[in-house]
Order: structure tokens, then sequence, then C-alpha cells
């Protein structure tokens, strides 16, 4: 996660997150990055870094139809890291 955050950093712009969050969907831990627009993809990542899906976002606001059960199924467990409020 730490890799992907530092990648984010270092875009022209900077695209970081707003926050991520740390959930169980179908029995595995993920991550749930939520972007600072609407218009991006909220991104869900594995523990190896491997984007899943996208539940949320994008120009439609539903994401990338990849993980449409992701809102009943997805436990939120903790917050894992917080972005700077501007």
């Amino acid at each position: 996660m730490r890799k992907i955050l530092d990648s984010a950093a270092k875009d022209i712009p900077p695209v970081l997150p707003q926050q991520v969050d740390e959930y169980e969907y179908n029995g595995k831990k993920v991550y749930l990055f939520t972007m600072p627009c609407c218009d991006f993809f909220n991104p869900v990542y594995d523990e190896q870094c491997k984007q899943l899906c996208a539940p949320s976002g994008g120009f439609s606001g539903k994401g990338d139809g990849k993980c449409p059960d992701f809102g009943e199924k997805a436990r939120k467990l903790r917050v894992v890291w917080k972005g700077e409020a501007h």
C-alpha cells in the first residue's frame, strides 16, 4: 500500500486518495482507496497491491462493475490512512 501511495504522490499533479480503509470482502482483507473527486474510480486492492475492482466513482458513480456486491458484502475494519484536509 505504501508503494501505491508513494507512486501517486510523484504524479504531476499528485493524485492521492482522501482515505484508505481496510475491509473484509469475500473472506479476505482488501483496501478501498477513496479518491478526492467523484470522476475518479475508488479502487479496491488486495494485500498484494493488486487492483481487484472499483465499487464506486467514475463518471457514472457506479464504479467499474467488477464488484457490484461490495457495498453489501464488505465489512469495514478500520481506517488505515487519511490524507491531509485542504
